[in-house]
């Protein structure tokens, strides 16, 4: 635990060194400035900005940490100044500057308000209070928002909710609703991609699309986040979710917002 420990501090005085000061606050780049020729940001929460000021915020409360908490805070600031906060919704960019082939917001855990939901309850746990001058629930409020306004689990056009694997697509989604309480839309999401299983065998199992592929129907995965097992896990949870179960199994990904009230 004392090894744990010390690697979490590391991580987290590397992260402090490479940041960035920016007229709203921090920013941290999916890859920093001196280790890449072309820019680009992702700034949600499986590459970038997001992610990052998450980890900060729970290092600096589990270790006593305000200086990490602070510079969270601030990396939340700069990331509601990136937002389209349109629609009572907050939805931060896929990728800046955009890049031609990909639509401008994504939705789900990797790339999308589910994941940075989990930020604004990492900073609930540290004690931040209010982000740009909103409670940081609000925040976690609009991310919820924009998730259900999206139009997913519909696949609207080419490219638009092709994937239904937990990193991308539908049963990432859907866990995080669950865990904040808003069970209904998440037991659709789990009739939805039930009708989505394909024979295999003894069992089942889902395939994605690539639509820029010339052949878009991607292989069959059996990992947590782009295959079977993931999907399976959120099922499990869905299904204990319908018998009135509302019980939330803390994962590394996870622990820390699952007391908070939604």
């Amino acid at each position: 635990m004392a090894r744990a420990e010390e690697l979490a501090e590391t991580s987290a005085g590397i992260l402090m060194a490479e940041r960035e000061e920016v007229p709203a606050g921090l920013n941290w780049r999916q890859v920093p400035r001196r280790s890449c020729v072309r820019q680009r940001e992702m700034p949600n929460f499986s590459h970038g900005l997001s992610g990052i000021a998450t980890a900060l915020a729970l290092a600096g409360a589990e270790f006593g940490r305000p200086d990490l908490v602070e510079a969270a805070a601030a990396g939340a600031e700069h990331l509601v100044s990136l937002s389209d906060l349109g629609d009572g919704g907050l939805r931060s960019p896929l990728i800046l500057p955009p890049l031609e082939g990909f639509g401008p917001f994504s939705y789900g855990w990797c790339h999308g308000p589910t994941g940075t939901s989990l930020l604004w309850q990492a900073l609930r746990h540290a004690g931040v209070a209010e982000v740009a001058g909103a409670p940081v629930m609000d925040w976690h409020s609009r991310c919820m928002h924009s998730i259900r306004v999206s139009g997913l689990p519909e696949r609207r056009y080419p490219g638009f909710w092709d994937n239904d694997g937990r990193c991308w697509g539908t049963a990432g989604v859907g866990d995080v609703l669950l865990d904040s309480g808003d069970r209904d839309f998440a037991l659709h999401l789990a009739d939805v991609v039930v009708e989505r299983a394909i024979p295999d065998g003894n069992g089942v199992c889902w395939r994605f699309v690539e639509h820029r592929d010339e052949d878009p129907l991607l292989p069959a995965g059996v990992g947590w986040m782009q295959g079977t097992a993931g999907i399976a896990g959120f099922l499990f949870h869905a299904g204990r979710a319908a018998q009135g179960d509302a019980t939330a199994v803390p994962r590394m990904d996870t622990w820390w917002a699952l007391s908070c009230d939604v």
